[in-house]
């Protein structure tokens, strides 16, 4: 496996436990990826990646189970987030998405194009619309309209879950299982075909396998050398599908306050605050996510977190922020990711994310960006690991 985030780790473990030899190649000096859980200094554990498990996430929630790892409710509207004072109504989203359906043509259209059909100029101030540009973590002018409303139209219940203790401990206890199979700080550069067998280079070696499942980023794929290159079907099922920006900032805060989402009301980001795991109240933290190019600049986070900082004591006037601890994360920086999770551009192929589930003679491959209707997730990871796993054992 090229890659220990939940994708390559979940491929691994399914494979381990069906009986074959693996080993697992990671670049980092952790396992997870891009689902990365720290510690305040207030001892209030946050996501630094990978936050939300839905309520149909079915794959990830049952994989927790046979990890023996508990879920606690984040006891926040993910969906239906606060805008301007006023939460939208159940109806109200409805209401706004069927009419935004309805203005989708068949070739598909832009995010930004449908909403503007159906509400008019004023359409960027509209919550669903803030929500889907913040969650896609891309450009709503270039994002797909088919693909990013039928997927908010599905998410009915706001249900949200997150491991106790921090969602890096699903990675944690695949890669526990797996032990020294699992080797951090190897970093692939090269991946070729020789005859029946495949040639993994590394800074340290070259290991040749009978299978390799690769299970990196999708803004990595063009950082290895391919030999004798990037399979062709691969490449046409990544046309339409492009790295989305994704930064997140985690504060502490001196009170417990009830647990709230509050979406800005007209940029891509928002911010909330947790039930604790317990359930008797709020946890002190405030967490922070903004989506896409757009948001990432206006916030200037390439300059730190102030400016942040003091956009989110505006929107967030009921939360007492210590500021000195904040933590601030910015996947794009990050050279194991150069970006957030992947987004559909519009008009991609309906038949492109089967091209990428394809095995290409000895090679699979794997992650979020593989995962059709559940990629940008956990749970999309998840179940492109577990599907590399049974091409491989057919």
């Amino acid at each position: 496996m090229v890659g220990a985030g939940l994708a390559g780790l979940a491929s691994a473990w399914s494979l381990h436990r069906a009986g074959h030899e693996v080993v697992v190649l990671e670049a980092r000096d952790r396992v997870g990826g891009r689902t990365w859980s720290a510690t305040l200094p207030n001892g209030v554990v946050v996501e630094r990646g990978g936050e939300w498990i839905d309520a149909d996430q079915h794959t990830i929630r049952r994989t927790c189970a046979e990890l023996g790892l508990p879920l606690a409710p984040h006891g926040v509207r993910f969906h239906r987030r606060r805008v301007n004072g006023a939460v939208p109504t159940v109806d109200d989203l409805e209401r706004t998405l069927t009419a935004v359906a309805a203005h989708i043509p068949a070739e598909d259209t832009t995010v930004a194009a449908a909403f503007a059909a159906a509400l008019g100029e004023e359409y960027d101030g509209d919550p669903a619309y803030l929500r889907i540009a913040t969650s896609t973590a891309g450009d709503p002018r270039s994002a797909s309209a088919r693909f990013h409303v039928a997927r908010a139209e599905g998410a009915r219940v706001d249900a949200a879950v997150r491991v106790v203790g921090g969602n890096q401990r699903i990675a944690s206890a695949l890669a526990a299982s797996l032990g020294d199979r699992v080797r951090l700080g190897t970093p692939v550069t090269g991946v070729a075909i020789d005859g029946a067998r495949v040639l993994l280079t590394t800074d340290r070696e070259s290991l040749a396998v009978d299978r390799v499942v690769v299970a990196v980023p999708l803004s990595l794929l063009d950082e290895l050398a391919w030999e004798p290159g990037f399979p062709e079907v691969w490449q046409e099922g990544l046309e339409g599908v492009a790295t989305g920006t994704a930064v997140k900032l985690s504060v502490p805060t001196t009170d417990r306050t009830r647990p709230a989402g509050v979406q800005h009301p007209a940029l891509a980001w928002w911010a909330w605050n947790s039930l604790d795991p317990a359930g008797d109240a709020g946890v002190p933290a405030v967490s922070c996510f903004a989506g896409g190019d757009a948001a990432r600049e206006r916030l200037a986070v390439a300059d730190g977190p102030d400016a942040w900082l003091a956009a989110l004591a505006a929107l967030r006037p009921d939360l007492e922020l210590v500021v000195g601890d904040a933590l601030l994360t910015d996947w794009t920086s990050d050279p194991w990711t150069r970006g957030g999770y992947s987004y559909v551009l519009a008009g991609r192929s309906a038949s492109a994310a089967e091209a990428l589930q394809r095995p290409v003679g000895p090679l699979v491959l794997a992650g979020e960006h593989t995962a059709g209707l559940h990629s940008g997730t956990m749970e999309g990871a998840l179940l492109s690991g577990l599907r590399a796993a049974r091409a491989i054992s057919r």
